[in-house]
């Protein structure tokens, strides 16, 4: 899970990175390059939250006589709000469709890791 988190962070990495040189350069994109930036950067907060999320039910399983708490979906589902509201009280500077994209892109960029890792470990020789 490590490494597959690891590749998925480096590629949303490489995303806004791409999206500051768009910034810089295409100056009427400005607020769609931007909107993209704010939503990756809530997109792999949201992946943090759910990796914790998991490593909590995981260790959970584990002991006995512990039960399930925490506010997990609650917590990603207000970060995604709270950069709608950005979006929505700052049109000028934040393009709502593009920061509502970019925080949806993570769950996918996760899937592809993950799929790339697998045939990887398949592939590897070994068994």
């Amino acid at each position: 899970m490590d490494k597959i988190m690891r590749s998925a962070i480096r590629t949303i990495i490489y995303m806004m990175s791409a999206c500051l040189i768009l910034w810089a350069v295409l100056p009427e994109w400005k607020t769609v390059t931007l909107g993209l930036m704010v939503g990756l950067a809530a997109s792999s907060m949201n992946a943090f939250l759910l990796k914790r999320r998991v490593n909590m039910l995981a260790q959970a399983t584990l002991e006995e006589g512990s039960r399930r708490r925490g506010l997990g979906f609650g917590s990603r589902i207000a970060t995604v709000l709270l950069v709608a509201m950005l979006a929505y009280r700052y049109p000028e500077t934040l393009n709502m469709p593009a920061a509502l994209i970019g925080s949806m892109v993570m769950p996918f960029v996760i899937l592809v890791a993950g799929i790339i890792h697998n045939v990887k470990e398949d592939n590897s020789g070994k068994g």
